[in-house]
């Protein structure tokens, strides 16, 4: 389970958001934390019960305490996951195909069980391995696909995941129109545990306490999420995977 501090951050996060743009202390929890997510609620089918718990929230205090338990209450019901049923994944990586723009999202969440960090060097050639063996899908299932890309992750500013994919992909990034809904910004909070990163914490809390405009949210992070595209060909040729593919 993610530590009760993590949750909490958002959280506060929302309550000053709602204090300086009017909007409601809910609808701030739903737009500008990863909640929604973090109780394994699905978009389509579970917006009553996100609904019901957010009700249930204390007036005029956080409501830390109520939230947890109701996290708490599904995680050991056995309705929370990190990764979306029904999806294929390879390790810690799993992706979207977008088939309007015929580019291909990458999505990583830590479902190393070595007991090594899931990005340290002891664990790059599984990482490698996933990758090659999730790209070897991509072109048996989407051989139109032209492009890798996504919707940003902070995880881009560390060397230890740059170098999981081609020089080409990661050499360019740029600061993505920032999304609160998982972990693209708010995992940089998260150490191995997993536990919560104080001094990340700290830096964000610190910047949060002197917002003065709800436009500049995005700016209370350490680190942004960075985007990246590509020719999908690059990814193919630095994992080696073939033409005898098709």
């Amino acid at each position: 389970m993610y530590p009760k501090t993590y949750l909490e951050l958002q959280m506060i996060f929302a309550r000053r958001i709602a204090e300086l743009s009017g909007m409601s202390y809910e609808e701030a929890l739903l737009r500008y934390t990863d909640l929604y997510s973090i109780f394994g609620l699905k978009w389509s089918e579970d917006l009553p019960v996100w609904q019901q718990s957010i009700a249930d929230l204390p007036t005029g205090s956080l409501g830390i305490e109520e939230a947890y338990h109701f996290y708490a209450q599904r995680y050991n019901q056995g309705l929370i996951s990190n990764h979306m049923p029904g999806t294929p994944y390879w390790g810690c990586f799993s992706y979207l195909y977008h088939v309007n723009r015929k580019g291909v999202d990458i999505h990583f969440a830590d479902r190393d069980e070595s007991g090594f960090g899931s990005l340290s060097h002891q664990r790059m050639e599984a990482r490698l391995d996933e990758l090659r063996a999730m790209f070897t899908h991509v072109r048996q299932e989407h051989p139109d696909a032209e492009r890798v890309g996504g919707a940003g992750t902070w995880l881009l500013h560390r060397v230890q995941y740059r170098r999981l994919f081609p020089p080409e992909a990661v050499r360019h990034t740029w600061v993505a129109e920032p999304i609160f809904f998982g972990t693209g910004l708010w995992g940089q909070f998260l150490k191995r545990g997993p536990c919560l990163d104080e001094a990340a914490a700290e830096i964000f809390l610190s910047r949060v306490s002197k917002l003065s405009d709800a436009d500049y949210v995005a700016s209370c992070f350490p680190l942004q999420a960075l985007r990246d595209e590509c020719p999908i060909f690059y990814f193919y040729r630095y994992y080696g995977i073939g033409e005898q593919l098709g």
